[in-house]
């Protein structure tokens, strides 16, 4: 078993290798507070940060791309496009996951086959064309290898470490290796050098300052990297267990099925310690303290993005800074009015379609030969109420105004100059607690009293309205079912377009809307998380009745549409 510093020496190692091939070194350690600087014309630009600005200005030259592209049927192509819109508006996810997700889901089917995945690539990069996850013509010929390797070293590592092993066991491992291979997968396809390199950035600044929770800080710093790649990248688990599995082994990128036995011994004990570092007992603390100082690198970033050839000038000079923190701040501001309606239209899509399957297979099937008669009144509440209901929370969501960009942009000012040749402040820092304060016990009981009140209260009050309106048992369980999610859901795109906020705005309001909403989101969260990935009964039956002989029909045109193009080319 490789010791825990591992994770910290694999990051310098995943993360710096680009730095390194321009700057001589790597990131040096951050030092210093997220704090405002005094003012002035122009604005000292760490070592720290000039090291982030060549790394993104200079990312590593991709391998020479051979002239020979993987083309697919346009025609089909559109058929496919089609389906994968429909079928990733079933499934709750954020739009930069969908792509990966989409290539773990064509394995697994595929696998169904073909165990050991063999020859598996070309059709994988097939359907990533067909659906347009990539452009037509863009992949070269050599990326089929590429992938095959790729496929071949984590089947490989599936059934050597699987063997002998019980049937749970098994199915951990396999999908945990499935899950980093369609990552990989995606990293090779398209390598995000810049991603990476200011994660890295943000978790060397925001490291020194989560002050330690054991012991051990290098168990402090597993937790600080897991909440900075959730926060800021937005990776989801799949993809954060195969960066700690690239941070464990370095070489896992550079080994093949053939030379994978040097770090099989390894392999099980990585897959073990990632499922315990994902499951710390303190790591959604980390994750909120580490929430709240994310809003001012994403701007950043944007300004990064958006400023590329003049960036350092830019960071230098006060004035200028001020403008582009100013312009990007609004243009986040209306895009997060966009991407709110965008995702709540992805939602209701999701929950409708559920619905309606919820409907057909227990509600009138209930009322029809239980009650002996269809009672309309609560079916088209339950259709009705839940979008209803997402729409009046969404209304409620507030945007950023200039005092959050104000703040956001003396927070930039401190992370620019955050050199680690300067003292770090005194009293500063994130605290993470292994526990809550020691309260009496007399509060104690009295606040988990009022609290089981909120529970009572809000779904007694909806079970009360249910029974006055007349509503089955089974009605009153769908009403119950979908209130909650959709709670949930607005709650989660309510969050994903907050997440510039620095300036609380939380009012008497607010607090009210906790009070009786609260129990609802903790449920819906429980039946988000709990219920629907493991029963979710619609995406089966898409993924293995609907999707499996569509996508084999696509296969089959697409191959008579190459053929029937080769023919005619014979002619000339």
């Amino acid at each position: 078993m490789q010791s825990s510093s591992q994770y910290d020496n694999g990051n310098q190692q995943a993360h710096s290798d680009n730095n390194q091939s321009h700057n001589g070194q790597g990131y040096p350690p951050a030092i210093g507070v997220l704090e405002p600087q005094p003012q002035g014309d122009t604005i000292p630009i760490s070592k720290y940060t000039k090291a982030l600005i060549k790394s993104w200005k200079f990312p590593p030259s991709p391998h020479n791309s051979s002239v020979v592209k993987i083309s697919v049927s346009q025609t089909v192509s559109f058929a496919a496009f089609i389906y994968e819109k429909m079928r990733n508006a079933v499934e709750f996810r954020e739009e930069h996951l969908i792509r990966r997700a989409a290539i773990e889901r064509i394995i697994k089917r595929r696998i169904l086959l073909n165990e050991n995945g063999r020859e598996i690539a070309e059709p994988l990069i097939k359907e990533l064309l067909w659906a347009r996850y990539y452009e037509n013509n863009t992949l070269g010929e050599e990326k089929i290898g590429e992938i095959q390797s790729i496929t071949d070293k984590y089947f490989f590592l599936r059934n050597e470490i699987s063997a002998g092993r019980g049937s749970k066991e098994q199915e951990k491992i396999s999908d945990f290796t499935l899950a980093v291979m369609s990552c990989e997968i995606e990293e090779r396809l398209s390598p995000p050098y810049r991603l990476e390199a200011f994660t890295n950035y943000v978790f060397q600044i925001l490291k020194p300052y989560v002050k330690p929770f054991s012991q051990d800080d290098r168990e402090k710093d597993i937790q600080v990297y897991i909440a900075v790649d959730r926060t800021f990248a937005h990776s989801d688990d799949p993809m954060i267990r195969y960066h700690l599995l690239k941070l464990v082994i370095p070489e896992i990128n550079q080994v093949s099925w053939l030379s994978a036995d040097k770090v099989l011994p390894q392999y099980y004990e990585a897959f073990q310690r990632i499922e315990r570092d994902m499951n710390h007992p303190l790591g959604f603390k980390v994750r909120n303290a580490i929430k709240k100082q994310i809003p001012p690198f994403l701007i950043l970033r944007d300004i990064f993005e958006q400023n590329t050839p003049v960036i350092e000038k830019i960071l230098s000079d006060d004035q200028r800074l001020k403008y582009k923190v100013d312009e990007a701040c609004r243009k986040r501001y209306d895009e997060s009015s966009s991407r709110l309606k965008r995702t709540a239209v992805r939602s209701f899509i999701y929950i409708l379609l559920t619905k309606v399957v919820f409907a057909l297979l227990l509600e009138i099937p209930y009322d029809f030969y239980i009650l002996q008669h269809v009672s309309y009144l609560p079916i088209a509440v339950n259709v009705i109420f839940p979008p209803i209901l997402m729409t009046l929370i969404i209304l409620t969501v507030s945007i950023p105004g200039d005092d959050n960009t104000r703040r956001i942009y003396q927070l930039i000012k401190g992370i620019i100059d955050n050199d680690p040749d300067t003292p770090a402040a005194v009293g500063s820092g994130i605290f993470v607690s292994k526990s809550s304060k020691t309260r009496s016990f007399v509060f104690t009981t009295i606040f988990t009293l009022f609290y089981g009140m909120t529970w009572l209260l809000s779904f007694g009050s909806i079970i009360y309205v249910l029974t006055v309106l007349d509503f089955s048992v089974v009605s009153q369980a769908i009403f119950i079912f979908f209130v909650t999610l959709v709670t949930f859901f607005a709650f989660r795109v309510i969050q994903i377009t907050q997440e510039f906020q620095v300036v609380s705005k939380e009012g008497m309001l607010s607090t009210i809307g906790d009070f009786f909403f609260l129990p609802i989101i903790r449920v819906g969260q429980w039946l988000s998380g709990e219920v629907l990935q493991r029963f979710n009964f619609f995406i089966f039956f898409l993924d293995f009745i609907i999707e499996m002989p569509f996508k084999a029909i696509v296969e089959v045109f697409d191959e008579w549409i190459h053929f029937m193009r080769l023919k005619k080319e014979e002619i000339f």
